[in-house]
């Protein structure tokens, strides 16, 4: 579940505001982070794959809603993760200006 889902389903399941769950839940993810980054039992790559699987999410939702600009970010923000080199300046084709970035 993503941190917006599990904000939803605790509001929910608890009965209380949105505004609540989500400090809850936030509190929460702090304190596990925290956990995770000073322990050794924690393995990192599972954190990157956490965050491939939140951005995964978050492409395939943007994209069935229809904000395009949304899923071409999480897109975009997966491959400088993964390293495809799709976000290098050589593999846009498109450039027809100079002294546009």
């Amino acid at each position: 579940m993503g941190l917006s889902e599990l904000t939803a389903f605790t509001a929910e399941t608890w009965g209380c505001s949105r505004r609540n769950a989500r400090d809850v839940v936030c509190a929460a993810h702090k304190d596990w982070l925290d956990a995770a980054y000073g322990s050794e039992k924690i393995n990192q790559k599972d954190l990157l794959f956490q965050q491939v699987g939140r951005l995964e999410r978050i492409a395939r939702k943007a994209e069935n809603l229809g904000q395009f600009s949304a899923a071409v970010g999480a897109i975009t923000a997966l491959n400088r993760m993964m390293a495809l080199g799709a976000d290098q300046k050589g593999f846009r084709g498109y450039r027809t200006h100079p002294y546009r970035r």
